[in-house]
């Protein structure tokens, strides 16, 4: 039989459901406010690089890179086939203006020298033959005419002769028509030998012409064998440093290949390369930036090449300061095209926070707390980045990578501050 409780017994269970939920209500609280913890986050301030709002002046620069190259250097090719004799000079060293530096074997080219001369000897001794046989047919021929024009003379006062004959009644009919006939056979056939004379001489000065224009390929070939001779002496056009030099003795060498590299080391220009997708930015004239080290020089485009190898634009650059001791052949540096100037902007120290440009979320410190904020990026370069709108300056913002903390709204900064 069931009794009723007594009043104490439900004090102890109206408090013991009340603990219950405020239990319940508390674990609820520490859960909201460990989930805000995880939510904010914390990191080191040494773990953190910062750099204050500023305002100045910026570059906007698109980045490429470049290889430092000699602003002279002769490329030496071989003018003959030929094989490598001597080396007078090795790489590094330095040579004079007109100075040997190696040796090539001549026998080849001077042998085909010879033999085209004498090739030439013999056509200009048949254009002379040539010649005499002309003067000696066109004698015949003109000789033959002469005969016959004298026999038309003949033959014509013979038809004169026949006709005062006829015409008194002593001549006969059939020797009037002979002397007509005969006379016009030596009429035709002078014409004919006119016509033969015309063909001749017409035939022979065109094989007259033909072998003068053998003569004179003969000759071009001799001046171009001997000028390749001359070229064979591998000389340096001005004074420079061999920065390489062929010196395999006994090297079989073709018309064309290099054979030796001369630099001026005195001055310099900058070979750049850039991918084509800056195709439009790129052009002659554009000013440059170059950094080696802690040191940028500046130039200016001056050339491009007009085909893109594998999705590359290679472009030459003049240097203002060609002759920088810093400088150095084939010296990889990093170029900096600029392609548009600002003046009066608000600016901060470029780092990896940064993605390109546009609408991008980076954090401002404000107190011991670093708070996400949208930004709109403009103009970059190497050292800075424009910031149109969303930072005041003044501010301070982080710079290094802050990708992993791109979800949290806010970021607990502890410990020592460390300003760049």
């Amino acid at each position: 039989m069931d009794r009723d409780l007594s009043k104490e017994q439900i004090r102890k269970q109206h408090i013991k459901k009340t603990l219950r939920i405020l239990g319940i209500i508390a674990i609820f609280i520490l859960s909201i406010l460990l989930f805000r913890k995880m939510l904010q986050s914390s990191v080191k301030r040494s773990q953190v690089l910062t750099a204050f709002a500023e305002i100045g002046d910026i570059e906007g620069a698109i980045t490429a890179s470049g290889i430092v190259i000699p602003e002279f250097e002769q490329i030496i090719t071989s003018s003959i086939q030929s094989k490598i004799e001597k080396v007078y000079y090795q790489a590094g060293e330095t040579v004079q203006k007109d100075s040997s530096i190696l040796k090539l074997n001549k026998e080849f080219t001077q042998t085909s020298l010879e033999q085209t001369k004498d090739e030439l000897a013999l056509k200009v001794n048949r254009k002379e033959q040539l010649k005499l046989k002309i003067e000696r047919s066109l004698i015949d021929l003109s000789a033959q005419y002469d005969i016959n024009k004298l026999r038309i003379q003949f033959l014509e006062s013979k038809l004169a002769v026949q006709k005062r004959l006829n015409k008194i009644g002593v001549g006969i009919q059939e020797e009037l028509d002979q002397a007509v006939l005969n006379l016009e056979i030596a009429r035709r056939e002078l014409e004919q030998l006119e016509k033969r004379i015309d063909n001749e001489r017409k035939s022979l000065k065109a094989d007259l012409m033909e072998l003068e224009l053998e003569i004179q390929i003969q000759e071009k070939t001799i001046k171009t064998l001997e000028r390749q001779l001359e070229l064979a002496d591998v000389c340096s056009d001005r004074e420079g440093v061999i920065t390489w030099v062929n010196d395999d003795i006994g090297a079989s060498i073709n018309p064309g290949d290099i054979i030796a590299r001369i630099a001026d080391l005195t001055s310099y220009k900058v070979e750049g390369k850039i991918s084509d997708i800056h195709a439009s930015k790129i052009m002659v004239g554009n000013p440059v930036r170059i950094r080696i080290g802690d040191t940028d020089l500046s130039g200016r485009i001056t050339g491009i090449q007009p085909t893109i190898q594998n999705g590359i634009i290679t472009f030459i650059i003049e240097l203002d300061d060609k002759t920088n001791s810093l400088l150095r052949s084939n010296l990889r540096i990093d170029v900096f095209v600029i392609t548009s100037f600002k003046q009066n902007v608000v600016r901060v120290k470029n780092g990896p926070f940064i993605n390109g440009s546009g609408e991008q979320e980076i954090f401002v410190l404000d107190g011991d707390k670093a708070v996400r904020r949208k930004v709109l990026v403009g103009a970059t370069n190497f050292d800075w980045i424009e910031v149109i709108n969303g930072l005041k300056p003044g501010e301070e913002v982080i710079i290094s990578d802050m990708e992993k903390y791109i979800h949290k709204e806010i970021i607990n900064i502890r410990k020592s501050k460390k300003n760049i």
